[in-house]
């Protein structure tokens, strides 16, 4: 995934599972230069938790931390999504918003690597879903790590993928490393708690159950990248970034969400 003297960025939102990564890889490589890598949504007192919560590992860590107040930088905020098309997925606009932004990030911070914190639950789940949708090109893009598709990109790579979501739990709670405590209030929980009960219900009587499924799936995606096609990709006229078409999905819900707060400040 990377080399052991290399500079790596870290997505830490505040969870348990990119707090306990960026813990984690400190004390593993200690010769590696790791930046943190941090969002703030603006969603209230939930995106001020977590950026303290961040603020607090990096200088337990003494990382150096890189923050995209978005706010601040585009004029919005992810609860500015809910006078849009969006306002019944925030979620599926804030995810959007989060992997533009995080190459931003990635590219401040003078990287090319860009670690995650999905665990072996996150990726199964999506795995799972993904599967039974037929969507091979996203179940391609799932693997432990994502070469870019052009210079601009960088490596995403996912240290975590076997570790169970439980056990960066009880690393965080052992080791003293501290995250967020409550749930973004946007989070489609119900969803998620579906997924989850299903794969549980497959574990039962199998305890590795989701492990022999990440490695099919693992062994299932070189056969997939023979036969599904890449997306051709293009600068977006806007921001320069990849793209698949004259104007990225991320400057696209820029546009969306500007309108319609100017909308609302006009009224």
């Amino acid at each position: 995934m990377f080399e052991p003297n290399d500079r790596v960025g870290v997505a830490v939102s505040g969870g348990k599972d990119s707090m306990a990564l960026l813990h984690g890889l400190k004390q593993t490589f200690p010769a590696a230069e790791f930046v943190a890598l941090h969002i703030d949504l603006g969603i209230g007192s939930y995106s001020e938790h977590c950026r303290e919560r961040v603020k607090e590992l990096v200088e337990m860590l003494n990382v150096k931390l890189e923050v995209f107040d978005l706010q601040e930088e585009l004029g919005f905020s992810i609860e500015d999504f809910k006078d849009t098309l969006y306002g019944r997925k925030v979620c599926s606009a804030c995810g959007t918003i989060k992997r533009h932004l995080f190459e931003v990030l990635a590219e401040r911070a003078g990287t090319k690597i860009l670690a995650t914190g999905h665990n072996l639950d996150d990726v199964v789940s999506v795995m799972f879903n993904n599967f039974f949708n037929a969507n091979w090109h996203q179940l391609v893009r799932l693997k432990p790590v994502l070469e870019p598709s052009m210079p601009n990109q960088t490596f995403k790579v996912k240290p975590l993928i076997r570790a169970p979501e439980e056990e960066n739990l009880l690393y965080c709670l052992y080791s003293d490393v501290p995250f967020r405590e409550e749930n973004c209030p946007h989070a489609h929980m119900e969803r998620l708690r579906r997924n989850r009960e299903i794969l549980e219900y497959l574990s039962k009587g199998n305890p590795n159950f989701k492990y022999q499924m990440l490695r099919t799936f693992l062994k299932l995606i070189p056969i997939l990248e023979e036969h599904v096609e890449k997306p051709k990709l293009i600068k977006c006229k806007v921001c320069g970034y990849p793209s698949s078409s004259q104007i990225c999905a991320f400057c696209r819900r820029v546009e969306i969400v500007k309108k319609a707060k100017q909308r609302r400040e006009c009224r």
